[in-house]
Parts: C-alpha cells; structure tokens; sequence
C-alpha cells in the first residue's frame, strides 16, 4: 500500500497547502495560454514544489500523457544531461507539450549544466522543463537568469492542522484534534514531514491521544518536563534528582531528554513573554499546567538563564560518558544559581 502521503497528494491547485501566491500565477497563465518553457520551483523540503509541477503539468496537457519525472540526484552527469536533451527534441505522442520534471536538480554537475544551458537558452517549442530544488544556491546563475523562477514559503502551522485533520476525518482515527495541533508546530512547515508523522503515529494506535503520540514518536511525557520544572522552580533538589533517576533507569536518551527539556523550557519562556500558547510546541491541554508553573516572580528571567545553562550542557554531553552524573550535577547547579 503506499504511504499517506502518497495518498493524500493533492491533485488539484485548489488542495494546495499554503501557496497561494504561486497557485494564482500558474492558473493566471493557464487560463491566458502564456506558458513558459522552464520554470524552477524552490523550497523547503515538503512544500509542494514536485506537486505543483505535476499539478501544473497536468493541466497543461488538459489530463492527457504523463510528465517525464527525472531524479537530478542520480541523472547528473553530463551524459544523463544529454540523454535528456535528446528526449526534449522528440514531440510528445499522447500530449501537446512534452514536460520533463527534474527532482534535485542542484545536484546536476557543473559539466550538466553547461551541457543544458543551450537547450534551456532556446528549448523546443513543445517541450518544457520544471526543475524543483530545495537548494538554488547551488544552481549556477546562467541557468537561474533564463528560468521563471518560483520560490514556497514554509507552510503555515494553521494549514498544515487543517490538512491533517482531514487525513483523520478520511481515516478514521480518533482523538486527534490535539496531536494535529502538535504534530503541525513540530513540523517546520512541512506537509509531507507532518503526514509522515501522522501515519507514524496511527501505526502505533488509531487513538490519536497525545499521550499515545508522544509515546510513539519517543518524545518524553509532558507530564515529566513539567514535574521536573517544578521540582527546579522549587529548589527541590531531592525530586529534581529523582526524576532524572527515573528517566535514566527506564532507558531514555538522556542527550535526547535534555534537548527536549532545552525545548520545553524555550517555549515556556516565549509564554512568559507572549502569553500566547501557539508560539509553542506545548499542546493546547497544558494551558492551566503552564499557568502555574510560571507563576512566580521574574519566570521570564529565570527561564532565559535555566536555556543558557542547558545549551551549555547539550554541548558538554557530546563526548561525555557519565551522562547520569553530568547531568545531575549541572541541574543541581542550575538549581543554586537561579
């Protein structure tokens, strides 16, 4: 079967998530037949740069043919470039245009790309090329100057919610409204990163709860990082060293455990500021939870040392090998220093 992502691949523009600045420009030239011969889709990873191009193929051609899909990554050479070049001279027998989409494409090599410039430069008249990369600074600029160029934001975390949503709502799942919230702040706006996340999540149970969530995708029980707050707050040295005790006799990643601790105490520390719980990976339910835990004088302060202090350690456990102890004793100390 193939992935949720796979499946849930828009087909139409109007399914695209987040932008909607290039949907408008690409339909705007279809409806007035201005079609360019080479375009180039740039972005992060996720955002729909391969769907628009095969969206936009698509309606090139009015559904008729299939685009020519092409890895730049294991195309790259000079040889694969004029295979290609090759290809593009021979008109299309299913279609009107032939389209080539060209995944990766900063990593065709210099000599590929000298061999591509000409057939770019002066294409034929019935073949177009979409080349889509998540990194055009690798992308000589004689072949970004005569390319319509297209560059996709990050999606937004409210699009991404909504997507997943609907993917629960077609599936099934249950309990979901929180972990979507979740799931689409920690995926630095990309759809396909967040789909993933979910189908990871769904295998585990099709009760989508935060809890079942959290511990399928190895993320700590916000219910420790707050015990562990509190104790800190607290100067309550006794459960402090207790808790971590706990985490390290369970078999947690302690290097893992104090990078989402570093985590859970940024976002903290944005509430303070803020008092805004969507600038944070915290999910919704733990609004009270964050209220009291930050309810004492100069939160905003303290938990701007306690991120200092635990970037610090991060470092120091890179190549240590008593993490148990170092640990300890540099939350004892954040404690006395605080």
């Amino acid at each position: 079967m193939s992935s949720m992502a796979c499946r849930y691949r828009p087909n139409e523009f109007e399914d695209v998530c987040g932008q909607s600045s290039v949907v408008k420009i690409l339909q705007k030239q279809l409806e007035i037949n201005d079609i360019k011969n080479c375009y180039l889709f740039c972005g992060p990873s996720g955002t729909g740069k391969t769907t628009l191009a095969r969206i936009f193929a698509n309606k090139i051609n009015n559904g008729l043919g299939s685009p020519i899909e092409i890895d730049g990554a294991s195309n790259n050479g000079v040889d694969n470039v004029r295979e290609i070049i090759n290809q593009a001279k021979e008109r299309s027998l299913t279609s009107e245009y032939k389209v080539f989409i060209i995944d990766e494409c900063h990593a065709i090599t210099t000599q590929g790309w000298q061999a591509f410039l000409k057939c770019i430069e002066e294409p034929p008249k019935y073949t177009i090329f979409m080349f889509c990369t998540t990194e055009p600074n690798k992308i000589p600029n004689t072949i970004l100057n005569r390319v319509m160029r297209f560059n996709l934001n990050r999606v937004p975390i409210e699009n991404i919610k909504q997507r997943l949503q609907y993917i629960c709502q077609q599936e099934g799942f249950i309990n979901y409204i929180e972990t979507c919230d979740y799931i689409s702040k920690i995926s630095y706006g990309g759809v396909r990163d967040a789909i993933a996340t979910l189908e990871k999540a769904a295998s585990y149970s099709n009760d989508l709860n935060i809890n079942n969530v959290l511990n399928c995708l190895g993320n700590f029980d916000y219910n420790v990082l707050f015990d562990l707050t509190d104790a800190m707050t607290n100067k309550d040295e006794e459960n402090t060293i207790k808790i971590i005790n706990y985490c390290f006799n369970s078999g947690n990643d302690l290097k893992l455990f104090i990078t989402q601790f570093m985590d859970f105490s940024l976002d903290l520390f944005k509430y303070c500021l803020f008092k805004d719980i969507s600038l944070t990976k915290i999910p919704s339910t733990y609004i009270n939870d964050i209220n009291n835990i930050i309810n004492f004088d100069n939160a905003k302060n303290y938990f701007s040392n306690v991120i200092s202090k635990l970037m610090q350690l991060s470092v120091n456990l890179k190549n240590e090998i008593n993490l148990l102890t170092t640990i300890t004793i540099s939350l004892l100390d954040i404690i006395r220093g605080c």
